[in-house]
């Protein structure tokens, strides 16, 4: 008994040391990691491993005594998992993570944001999980984050100087390239951080060295699409303005190949080509003109592309020894072409380009498995513009018309990463009567973000007098130039599950250090799980966690863009003074964290059906929001709060049953959600914190603003089903997902009345959608596999968000009935 104690002192020993701080804390502003902090780290995961083995009898030696039986058998719920078979069944359209997770319960989309009014776009749509910002999830690619910290919340897709665009899913993946996709929501493990809503981890699929190749071809188009937009927006729907489409053809071509190289070696690679063709109205000036003017221009449709090109490569080895490693190659690359009927002889292309590099190393110890991982990734969202020149040209001769054409050139966000995790998984160990079951690890994260300019851009007013001069009354300059900001975070993670007869514990505490708002956070997190009756069938579930979010970088790039602009001429007069300087302030603030409460209840109905529920309840704390103007300068603070609600009952599949000659899986989710908000969370880091008793105005009604109607990713009630069924046999599968959105309120600002704001609302209907897919493998033509994918079936059209204030009874509708065609072959 004696040895037993000292080997847990010696772990304990271990884990002690792991928890100190590590050698130096204050990071230097460097693109690199601090060779102190890894050397650290290794030590750390050394140091604990060495006492675990420690604590194990010596090969051949008699155990002291009988490890203790696991007696709690069913599954532990962490994520939800969409593996190759539900994604293959999944009508989603456009094949992004979005479409796909989309009837998750946590997850609300925003109706006013929706692609209904641009079906022809590819833009992934954002999302929240447990009404938290949407830009607080983090998107991962086999562990590594692939999330845009710079500027996820611009949706602005018209030009402007030093405005880029970009979404947070910096890789735009197509789910036709992953294995499955792994979804927190709720009682997160420790190992993630950096995010206050959920995590979405997509899993690139092992080669298994098949030597097999698939090809697949999909098509859709506006004639396959029923659509209605509001009135207020048919003219810019109709011309495929920036952000409408209203013609177009989509071409997804995908191919994926399993290869093996050798013995031990094995290859995929997938290739993945999305192209959506939208005819867009563009203003052309006449250049066979004596002199170029706008009357003389014409509004001519041409078609512009929206294309995602998708690269996934992975070469698998086992080296022997328990040792295995996996290199992946990553890029995705989305260029969406735009033209505007307002700039004459105007062009721009919105850029979002990904691409990354990693190395796992998974060795089989001992004592347990330990996980290496490396990885760099490039993010880069930029605008290019046909010109570098913006001019509003006018006319000395009012016989002329006046017209603005050009660009400020080529602008981008660029943020490099630079990822180290080490992992190390402990066998089940015993102390006494309580098994316990340890992992711990640490992860550096270094991130370059940058805001550049490649060349100087000029935007001018002037004016061609008659005598063929031009007379500039306004020129500023843009300067080129590179502005950045290096940020450096370390996370240190440990967990320990105590089995003891029909009851887990499992606590938690993750620990991170940032040099950006340099705050060290604790995340402590715990959770309880009762086998009931010791058989795995009824499971009770409590948990409660702290999640610390990601710092939005965009907000210190702001001053340093302002630095690089000159007025240079002002009313007709050479000036060259700086431009208006933003000063930013963002000092002392704290790092926005929530807290989650977690409650689940699971109980299997038979060997075939399982029956669940959840309520978890979010409290965010210290969300970052702006004050000020941009001549006075702005200054942060950690005025956002919210608090959410989020109730679940569900009915799964354990294992397929038969019927109709068919095999059938499914399940059905009923959600309800409550939410909270003194913020509007469609902003991100530009936000306003709103005080809830100020009074406010709605359709005439005045109230304290915490009784407004909530709006903006919030849909009290949502109901969600899938059911597939399969006839193998005959080589035929069909996918069916239901979804129903309760009633909910509309909501939109419509200006201030003597200093009190008003809004404007409208109820809006509930609605129900039904996607179905039905697939089919003939058997008299191998490898061949042809689909037909119907979205809203029941080509319901509904009001789903007002689209502005000042006219309500006009709203976003739903996309009605789309289908698509796909054919697939494999050899």
């Amino acid at each position: 008994m004696a040895s037993h104690h000292s080997r847990f002192r010696a772990a304990a020993a271990s884990v002690s040391f792991c928890a100190q701080p590590a050698p130096t804390l204050a990071f230097q502003a460097s693109p690199r990691f601090s060779r102190n902090h890894l050397a650290w780290a290794v030590a750390c995961m050394l140091a604990m491993q060495g006492a675990q083995a420690q604590s194990q009898p010596a090969e051949g030696a008699a155990p002291e005594s009988e490890m203790p039986t696991v007696h709690v058998q069913g599954e532990r719920i962490e994520a939800r998992v969409y593996d190759r078979a539900e994604m293959d069944a999944t009508p989603e359209g456009n094949r992004d993570l979005t479409s796909l997770i989309s009837n998750h319960p946590a997850v609300r989309l925003d109706p006013s944001m929706s692609n209904s009014g641009n079906r022809g776009s590819l833009a992934p749509e954002a999302f929240s999980v447990h009404g938290e910002s949407p830009f607080q999830n983090q998107y991962l690619i086999d562990g590594i984050s692939g999330t845009n910290s710079i500027n996820p919340q611009e949706t602005q897709t018209g030009l402007q100087a030093g405005r880029v665009p970009g979404f947070a899913q910096a890789y735009n993946i197509d789910t036709d390239l992953i294995d499955q996709v792994q979804v927190y929501d709720s009682r997160v493990p420790v190992e993630f951080g950096k995010f206050q809503g959920g995590v979405v981890d997509a899993r690139i699929k092992t080669p298994t060295g098949s030597n097999k190749i698939s090809i697949k071809r999909s098509f859709n188009s506006s004639n396959l699409t029923q659509q209605q937009v509001p009135n207020v927006d048919e003219e810019e729907w109709r011309n495929g303005e920036p952000g409408y489409s209203s013609v177009w053809k989509k071409h997804f071509t995908s191919m994926n190949g399993d290869f093996r190289l050798t013995e031990d070696t094995t290859a995929l690679i997938s290739l993945s080509r999305r192209e959506s063709q939208i005819q867009r109205q563009a203003k052309v000036l006449d250049h066979s003109t004596p002199i170029l003017n706008g009357k003389n221009s014409t509004l001519e449709m041409r078609d512009s592309k929206d294309q995602v090109d998708n690269l996934m490569a992975k070469l698998h080895t086992n080296w022997g020894g328990g040792t295995s490693t996996n290199l992946l190659l990553k890029y995705s690359d989305r260029q969406e072409n735009l033209a505007s009927n307002t700039y004459a002889d105007t062009s721009w292309i919105n850029r979002q380009k990904a691409m990354g590099l990693a190395f796992d190393l998974n060795q089989q110890l001992a004592s347990g498995k330990m996980t290496a991982t490396f990885g760099v990734d490039q993010l880069n969202a930029s605008r290019e513009d046909s010109s570098n020149v913006f001019v509003i040209q006018q006319f000395a001769d009012k016989s002329l018309s006046s017209y603005t054409s050009g660009g400020f050139g080529i602008e981008s966000l660029e943020q490099r990463q630079y990822t180290g995790k080490l992992r190390m998984d402990w066998d089940p160990f015993s102390t006494g009567s309580v098994q316990h079951k340890v992992y711990a690890g640490a992860q550096l994260q270094s991130t370059d973000a940058s805001f550049v300019r490649a060349q100087d851009a000029y935007s001018l007013v002037q004016t061609l007098q008659t005598d063929g001069t031009q007379k500039i009354t306004t020129r500023n300059q843009y300067r080129a130039g590179n502005v950045g900001v290096d940020y450096n975070s370390l996370g240190l993670f440990l967990s320990d599950t105590m089995q003891w007869g029909n009851w887990a514990l499992t606590a938690a505490a993750r620990l991170e250090r940032d040099d950006f708002l340099k705050n060290t956070n604790l995340a402590p997190r715990a959770r309880l799980d009762w086998d009931v009756l010791g058989d795995g069938r009824t499971q009770l579930g409590l948990g409660w966690s702290r999640y610390f979010g990601q710092d939005l970088l965009g907000y210190a790039l702001r001053q340093g863009k302002s630095e690089l602009l000159t007025y240079q001429i002002q009313k007709g007069v050479e000036v060259n003074k700086p431009g208006t300087i933003e000063y930013n302030q963002f000092d002392s603030l704290k790092t926005p964290h929530s807290d989650e409460w977690a409650f689940t209840a699971s109980q299997q109905l038979s060997p075939d059906l399982e029956a669940g529920f959840s309520y978890v309840r979010r409290a965010s704390r210290d969300g970052l929001t702006r004050n000020g103007s941009s001549a006075a300068g702005y200054y942060y603070a950690n005025g956002a709060t919210a608090k959410a609600e989020t109730a679940t009952v569900s009915l799964r599949t354990l294992r397929p049953w038969k019927a109709a000659a068919g095999q059938w899986t499914g399940r059905v989710d009923f959600s309800w959600q409550s939410v909270k908000r003194n913020h509007d969370v469609t902003e991100g880091w530009e936000t306003e914190d709103e005080a809830p008793d100020e009074i406010i105005s709605v359709n005439g009604v005045q109230m304290q603003r915490k009784d407004k109607p909530a709006s903006g990713f919030h849909v009290p009630r949502r109901f969600s089903a899938t059911l597939n069924g399969r006839w193998a046999q005959a080589g035929v599968t069909w996918g069916n997902r239901l979804n129903w959105n309760s009633a909910r309120t509309g909501i939109g600002y419509a200006g201030t009345v003597k200093g009190v704001q008003q809004f404007n609302s409208k109820r809006l209907a509930s609605y129900l959608t039904w996607d179905s897919s039905i697939s089919y493998q003939p058997g008299w033509a191998k490898g061949v596999t042809l689909s037909l994918d119907i979205l809203n079936v029941l080509n319901k059209r509904v009001p789903l968000a007002v689209t502005t204030a000042s006219a309500v009874n006009n709203a976003r509708w739903q996309t009605g009935r789309e289908i698509w065609l796909t054919a697939g072959y494999e050899f």
